[in-house]
């Protein structure tokens, strides 16, 4: 097996490779995350062991006639934990900045060097599996959904729909839309909406990592926009979103769009 290493060095360590060394005892249960974490210091040591890993593509994905080659983050949020897969599917299509989940075991350890000219190593994985994931699975898995009593507030025809709510470990996120049936262009700003809940006031919290689909700002007559708007997590109670919005028609008056929401 080679495989790319760190930095786009290539690494040669097929002679170390578990499928030639056949005195390699492959474990029954994948890693659990404080074996995980002890392997990244120490992967020498966890040779053979099966893995569960799920990170961000980072650099050039390689292919030859047996397979494709990749390094993933398996840390992403602080880009740490360097993993080098191999994965004996030529014709799998994978692009650098995709978030991925992998199955596979610990083949060997590979060496390269990085733009520094320092020398790092890395897990080689030989993949099982590798399935193409997304931010919020990988790295802001959801914990619980909430729901508005009345999803929607319509005000002269331009309309607020708040279709659901996710709370993760590191952010909430709600998921809105737009539509416009009123006579003027409508504008709701994300980083006017505002949660209240127990007291306390959490402001709109941007998230570019994510990549999330964003509602646009202006919106013409007979137009719908959907988006999400990011907040820092909260608690599993119920809470308040109020969103400010106007139209460019100044004969109409908004009041604020408010949503009383509850955890399912």
């Amino acid at each position: 097996l080679s495989l790319v290493a760190c930095g786009g060095t290539n690494t040669n360590s097929s002679e170390n490779s578990a499928q030639s060394d056949s005195s390699v005892e492959i474990q029954q249960e994948p890693l659990n995350q404080n074996e995980l974490r002890s392997m990244f210091s120490n992967p020498d040591d966890y040779i053979g062991s099966k893995v569960e890993l799920s990170g961000i593509v980072f650099g050039s994905v390689d292919s030859d006639e047996d397979g494709i080659y990749f390094q993933i983050w398996s840390d992403p949020v602080n880009m740490d934990w360097n993993t080098v897969i191999g994965y004996l599917d030529p014709s799998f299509q994978l692009e650098d900045g995709q978030y991925v989940k992998v199955t596979g075991v610990v083949d060997h350890v590979a060496e390269g060097e990085n733009m520094m000219g320092v020398t790092i190593t890395a897990p080689a994985i030989l993949a099982d599996t590798v399935e193409v994931s997304s931010y919020i699975d990988v790295v802001s898995p959801t914990i619980s959904t909430a729901a508005a009593i009345q999803p929607t507030v319509d005000q002269y025809g331009y309309a607020v729909t708040l279709e659901k709510v996710e709370l993760a470990e590191n952010e909430t996120r709600l998921y809105v839309s737009l539509t416009n049936n009123g006579t003027g262009n409508f504008t709701l700003y994300e980083f006017n909406a505002t949660i209240i809940q127990d007291g306390s006031q959490y402001e709109y919290q941007s998230n570019y990592d994510a990549d999330y689909p964003e509602l646009q700002n202006d919106i013409r007559p007979g137009v719908t926009t959907e988006g999400i708007i990011t907040f820092p997590a909260i608690q599993q109670a119920p809470f308040q979103v109020i969103m400010e919005a106007h139209s460019d028609n100044w004969s109409e008056n908004f009041s604020e769009y408010t949503f009383d929401v509850n955890f399912e």
